[in-house]
């Protein structure tokens, strides 16, 4: 920001020589006036003329020198700006504009540390000059010194009230230093300066969006929109908060409007790749992406978006090669290396080893720095471990609500505080439920997190020192294995909603069962492994006979037998759908029923057709269906006869949910823990006959299944009743058995 007015040198009646124009004035002085004006009204070339004209009559005139290279600075020439203003300094070396101007064209060379060398000199040479202690501050950013910037920033606030420009670099400094509450304080005063300042609206509805403060974030937004409706990041980021509201429609025409503003911004074309792949829209998402990446072709982002996009459509090749481009475009994207070992998980073949292996690798990464500022032993908030209080277990996880990790946890959580357990729940999300409701009745404290930064939470949970801290997401969605990695507590636990090792060195433990993790696979885990005694959850299920009646097997009405999918597309492939080929070849009349909500995008089920038809499956045989309500996807499980499991990751809300219906499920287990959720649920509910021991055995099962109507109907009686009854949904006896392993884990050793 230069300054463009004149230091004033006092020289008077001096008359100007011929330069090529006229001058019809009778001193320097006037020509200068004249000349700044001109400046001033960004007529820069009347301008430059006038101060050259000036130097002609004039050459040591320091003013006229260090207007003339303030012009240059702001028509795009800093080299010839630098010259200019230097020579200026050698007439007159104790101007503080000269040396802030001096600064302002060093920085436009990048020559930052020169830079600041200049404005120190004008600092000093006018303590109170605020514009210096400002461009200093834009050096020492540009330098990566932030905290030094932030200081500058802070200082020229002072120095100057009402400076919103000020305020608002130090709020962008304070976000990029990640103390985000100081950002949102720096921000807001920035506004109470100048309530019109666009950038200030913006920047602060973006922190609002990180903080997981969407209502608020998208109020900002409203307020930078309202003065300048075409603001293309304000538009994306109003996107974002829309999205996070539930407000899907508000979502997309923001996005959308975001792009038309700005077609050339990769970070709109992201943003609305997001808001249609939340639409389960997965191949307009795939589009916006690309598009993207036309722009810039270096988007890590993109890539690790668009890999997920193709992750979701069973494209588990496309979806590994763009996560290991986005790593080569940027190495430290832990959630990019999360999504790759939870891919090995999908692998036809892969081993317990080759899992271990992939997690391992996430940690000697992220987790390995970490390692000396661990929670030592004996940190815990009680005296449980010497029996004299209760035991403090701190749970984190994003799905406090109606998920698969939430309702294998709920009955369990629920029945914790029975066994002298309390409870410190930390909620990473946002949207709450029915399901989260009974979370937060049982818990002794809940702490909303997500707008915080791994290390955030961690240092949370260290003040709050719990005995045990259980982990219910590992490497999916919504995981923080970042915070984990920190070890924040003396024992933790992974439990519930990952379906392998965490590969964490920080991890202590393992909950599982002696159905995932048989004797003698213990190796394969980096955790001590604790076995339930029946399994390692206990389900929640949607509603008994009055909200969901059990029905007689579709077959037994005279319809052609049915077989169903209800799991992600990245369960399939080939080796399934050999499988499935060969039992509808051995029955001839029977459908296939394939539900999940990837299919509701046209251009994904149009794959997954041609992906049939590949395999020797008549597309017009099966039945694709998409997203419903959690009730109307019973039903459809309710719908078939016969439900086949993937492999080598099988289905596990889907296998409960089949069963609840009444529907058995035919699996392959494998040696990992995801390739024997069935194995385990089928074992603890008593049923048998649905666990193969090999491709050729799976389909004889599964033909032999459908062809025995008098079986199915017994099933459909028999199933709830026996899962309702049975350790599957007796969240007080798994309660017991966790509150004396975790209290194990925490006794004196």
């Amino acid at each position: 920001m230069p300054s463009v007015s004149p230091a004033g040198q006092g020289n008077r009646w001096r008359g100007l020589p011929a330069t090529g124009m006229t001058v019809g004035m009778a001193t320097i002085q006037e020509a200068m006036a004249a000349a700044v004006a001109h400046h001033q009204a960004g007529r820069l070339a009347e301008a430059a003329a006038m101060y050259h004209a000036v130097l002609d009559a004039m050459p040591g005139h320091a003013d006229a020198a260090h207007l003339l290279g303030v012009v240059h600075l702001q028509s795009g020439q800093p080299d010839r700006a630098v010259t200019l203003i230097r020579g200026a300094i050698q007439h007159s070396h104790r101007v503080a504009d000269y040396h802030d101007n001096l600064g302002s064209a060093l920085k436009a060379l990048g020559r930052l540390e020169e830079a600041v060398t200049a404005h120190r000199q004008a600092i000093r040479l006018r303590p109170d000059f605020a514009q210096a202690l400002y461009n200093m501050g834009n050096a020492l950013e540009a330098l990566g010194r932030l905290e030094e910037a932030a200081t500058a920033f802070r200082q020229a606030a002072v120095r100057r009230p009402g400076y919103a420009r000020a305020r608002f670099n130090l709020g962008n400094v304070l976000a990029a230093l990640g103390r985000r509450t100081d950002a949102d304080a720096a921000y807001r005063a920035a506004i109470a300066d100048d309530s019109g300042f666009v950038e200030a609206h913006a920047n602060r509805g973006g922190l609002l969006l990180s903080l997981g403060r969407p209502q608020e974030a998208a109020a900002a937004l409203a307020r930078a929109l309202a003065l300048r409706p075409d603001h293309a990041a304000a538009l994306a980021n109003l996107a974002a908060a829309r999205l996070a509201l539930g407000d899907r429609d508000g979502a997309d025409r923001a996005a959308r409007h975001a792009v038309a503003a700005r077609p050339d911004l990769p970070a709109t074309l992201l943003r609305l790749g997001e808001v249609r792949q939340h639409a389960d829209r997965l191949g307009a998402a795939a589009d916006a992406y690309a598009a993207a990446l036309a722009w810039d072709p270096a988007l890590a982002e993109a890539h690790a978006n668009l890999a997920l996009v193709r992750q979701s459509q069973g494209l588990l090749d496309a979806a590994e090669a763009g996560n290991r481009r986005a790593l080569a475009l940027d190495h430290g994207l832990a959630d990019v290396r999360s999504n790759l070992a939870y891919l090995q998980l999908f692998r036809p073949g892969v081993t317990a080893a080759a899992v271990l292996e992939a997690h391992r690798a996430w940690d000697a990464v992220h987790g390995a720095p970490h390692r000396g500022r661990w929670v030592k032993p004996g940190r815990g908030s009680s005296g449980a471990a010497a029996g004299k209080g209760p035991l403090t277990v701190a749970i984190l996880s994003g799905d406090f609500r109606r998920h698969p990790a939430g309702l294998f946890a709920l009955r369990t959580v629920e029945a914790l505080p029975e066994h002298d357990v309390r409870l410190l729940l930390y909620a990473n999300q946002t949207e709450a439920d029915d399901v989260t409701d009974r979370f937060r009745k049982a818990a002794a404290r809940w702490t909303p997190v997500a707008g915080l930064t791994d290390a955030e939470i961690a240092t949370q949970i260290r003040h709050d020192r719990p005995d045990v801290l259980i982990d219910l997401a590992g490497h999916n969605a919504r995981g923080r294995p970042g915070v984990f990695a920190r070890k924040p507590a003396a024992v933790q636990v992974a439990w519930s909603g990952y379906m392998a090792t965490t590969g964490l060195a920080a991890m202590d433990a393992l909950v599982a069962d002696r159905h995932h993790v048989p004797d003698g696979m213990e190796s394969f885990y980096a955790e001590r492994v604790l076995r339930m005694p029946d399994a390692f959850i206990a389900y929640d299920p949607p509603g008994g006979e009055e909200i969901l009646p059990l029905t007689p097997p579709p077959s037994l009405s005279g319809g052609p037998v049915t077989f169903g999918s209800f799991n992600i597309l990245t369960k399939l492939n080939d080796g399934v759908l050999a499988a499935w080929a060969a039992i509808l070849e051995r029955m001839p009349d029977a459908r296939l029923l394939m539900k999940t909500k990837a299919l509701s995008c046209p251009a994904t089920a149009a794959l997954w057709r041609d992906r049939l038809a590949a395999a020797g499956i008549d597309p017009d045989r099966v039945t694709m269906v998409g997203a419903s309500s959690s009730l109307d996807h019973m039903r459809w499980c309710a719908s078939v006869d016969v439900a086949l499991d993937p492999f080598p990751f099988a289905g596990s809300t889907t296998t409960l949910e089949t069963l609840w219906m009444g529907v058995p499920v035919v699996t392959l287990p494998g040696e990992t823990f995801s390739s024997r959720h069935s194995l385990a649920f089928l074992t603890v509910a008593g049923v048998e006959g649905c666990i193969a021991a090999d491709p050729a055995d799976y389909v004889e099962r599964a033909v032999a299944l459908a062809a025995d109507p008098q079986r199915l109907a017994e099933m459909r009686r028999s199933l709830r009743p026996r899962m309702a009854g049975g350790p599957l949904c007796d969240g007080g006896k798994l309660a017991a058995a966790l509150a004396a392993e975790l209290r194990g884990l925490t006794a004196p050793r």
